[in-house]
């Protein structure tokens, strides 16, 4: 065993700080650049992304299903809630809120844009800050490209401190510091500061399908079956042009109608010819007619192709994309399969992946962006608010109307100033609408409980007695 090995085996055994870190990261950062074990030339360094870019601008299935996610992220709602019911903590909480909702960037293209960092592997944003009246504000929350994020400032044990961007308009690297990021990294599957996003895990497949769609086109083009083919007797034309029965002009006009037919073969409900049923005939004494038209026109016909075996290769990829995006429900419907309860599973699942995400941005932006507020400012931590988010869920009015009948008519009917009620009217667009007021509501509830006395006997409705007042004394019976 080497000295230096057998020194760290011996300095292991001994009792160690719980402070001290002894392990390192996985990844290697050298220089500020990650070393990669990528094969891949088009997968390596920034130009990963541009691949990355490419597989989202041009392949439908991914894109459709990176808006598809996009837009569930976005439209959740956020709240900031006060530390505690002080007034200070309330104050706080308003005054995040604010900055929040009047920012330069609206805060749904912030979330948008930071929920990348699930297909890329990583996501960097900016935030910039100015000097008001109570005291600094953000600005701006600005999104920073991973194709122009370059390299990464990391300390022995793993945290990262400032991330190096290649500016490029003027080429400049530029050093933004880890405390002025808000940093979101997807490091299930390696501890890398770039991350392991879900486009890497369709690279392959997306190749696939472009080459599968590349063939089918090729396929199509090649495919000669339906193409139109002419006959007439050009020969016999040219001998009677030659031996002065008819003009050139004559025999150009009797080929015109095939020629053009032939020359315009895309269908269309004008296209149409007529020709000459006349058939050749035996040149022997009995001029036997045969069963060979001088004119004729038909389609080539040929067996069958690969073509929907093809279709079925496209269709299958689509699938797997899809599945590893986790929008396998998009493609529901295509065919005869499916029911509605697997599309409803379906969406659920995906809604809980949805869910995954808000949390992490939450605890980013508590992080990165609140905490960072409260630095600034130098209020107290223990003031500080609580960042969240509603959980993302199909809410079904029918479902949730039964579900209140039946607790009503399980023995606890609902008041009108029940929570739920106010819940409902928002549902059905009903907010904006004026609430009933007190009396109302006292009313109803008096008429409720007039209408819990009654008993039905024999099909009619009969008031129940008032209850006998109790006897204080059992002598006063």
């Amino acid at each position: 065993m080497p000295d230096n090995e057998k020194m760290a085996k011996d300095e292991a055994e001994l009792p160690s700080s719980p402070t001290r870190v002894l392990g390192a990261p996985g990844s290697v950062i050298t220089q500020g650049y990650i070393e990669e074990d990528e094969v891949n030339a088009n997968l390596r360094s920034t130009a990963k992304y541009r691949t990355y870019s490419d597989l989202l601008a041009n392949i439908s299935i991914v894109s459709a299903g990176v808006r598809y996610y996009l837009n569930l992220v976005a439209k959740a709602k956020w709240k900031v809630s006060p530390a505690s019911d002080s007034e200070e903590a309330i104050r706080l909480a308003d005054l995040v809120n604010e900055q929040m909702t009047s920012m330069r960037t609206p805060w749904h293209r912030i979330v948008r844009r930071s929920a990348m960092y699930r297909f890329y592997g990583f996501s960097v944003q900016e935030w910039t800050a100015e000097a008001g009246e109570d005291g600094f504000r953000f600005v701006d929350v600005a999104p920073r490209p991973q194709i122009t994020i370059e390299r990464w400032e990391r300390k022995p044990d793993g945290e990262i401190t400032a991330i190096g961007q290649r500016n490029p308009e003027t080429s400049e690297l530029v050093y933004i510091p880890r405390s002025k990021c808000v940093y979101l990294v997807d490091d299930s599957l390696n501890d890398s500061p770039e991350g392991l996003g879900l486009f890497r895990h369709i690279v392959e497949s997306c190749a696939r399908l472009q080459r599968y769609e590349q063939l089918e086109g090729f396929g199509f083009e090649s495919d000669l079956r339906g193409i139109p083919i002419g006959r007439a007797p050009f020969a016999a034309l040219a001998e009677q042009v030659e031996s002065g029965l008819i003009t050139r002009k004559q025999a150009d006009a009797a080929a015109a109608p095939i020629s053009k037919f032939i020359t315009n073969h895309i269908k269309n409900p004008a296209l149409g010819i007529l020709v000459d049923s006349l058939t050749y005939q035996s040149e022997d004494d009995a001029s036997t007619p045969s069963s060979v038209r001088q004119w004729d026109v038909e389609l080539l016909k040929g067996s069958s192709s690969s073509l929907p075996e093809m279709a079925n290769a496209i269709e299958r990829v689509n699938r797997e994309i899809a599945r590893t995006l986790g929008v396998e429900g998009l493609l529901l419907g295509e065919q005869t399969a499916g029911s509605h309860a697997l599309s409803k599973d379906k969406s659920l699942n995906f809604a809980l992946i949805v869910d995954s995400t808000l949390q992490e941005l939450a605890d980013a932006y508590q992080t990165d962006v609140i905490e960072r507020l409260f630095d600034l400012n130098g209020w107290a931590k223990d003031e500080m608010p609580i960042f969240s988010t509603e959980q993302l869920q199909h809410r079904d009015i029918t479902q949730i109307t039964q579900a209140l009948k039946d607790i009503s008519a399980s023995g606890s009917p609902l008041a009108p100033n029940d929570p739920a009620v106010n819940e409902i009217r928002q549902m059905l667009g009903l907010a904006d609408q004026p609430e009933m007021d007190q009396e109302t509501i006292e009313r109803l509830m008096g008429l409720r409980s007039g209408a819990a006395n009654t008993t039905i006997n024999n099909g009619a409705t009969q008031e129940e007695p008032p209850a006998e007042p109790e006897a204080d004394n059992p002598d006063d019976i």
